[in-house]
């Protein structure tokens, strides 16, 4: 398994540039309708997207040929098991040092990592 780290920059990158674009839109859906769920989740769908587009043309350059459609669902599927690890990681941690902060740390990094080698691997394999 080799490391790519231009690879893996750019994950983080476009990462936090998806995460700035979810937090934007849930803030302007918000304002706008005064419906936080909506917000939530509608910020969390456009974030998704907006890393699938970087993920496919930009983190991992894919050109496999593999269909758009079950690229996009492994994809989804990943980040979704990636949020319940998250999820557990923290809940776990945070009963070990009592500490949601740190725990949460942790979280993102297991579940970024996740996140990293399913869509290497699984969404964008060439």
């Amino acid at each position: 398994m080799r490391i790519n780290n231009q690879q893996i920059l750019r994950f983080i990158l476009s990462g936090l540039i998806a995460s700035i674009i979810n937090f934007i839109s849930y803030r302007s859906l918000y304002l706008l309708f005064n419906n936080i769920l909506f917000a939530s989740i509608s910020g969390y769908c456009i974030g998704i997207l907006i890393s699938f587009i970087f993920g496919k043309l930009w983190v991992f350059k894919n050109s496999n040929g593999q269909p758009l459609v079950k690229s996009f669902s492994l994809f989804c599927l990943i980040y979704f098991l990636g949020g319940i690890e998250m999820s557990l990681v923290i809940l776990f941690i945070n009963q070990l040092i009592d500490n949601y902060k740190i725990a949460w740390l942790f979280g993102a990094l297991i579940g970024s990592i996740n996140n990293y080698l399913g869509s290497k691997y699984l969404s964008f394999k060439k």
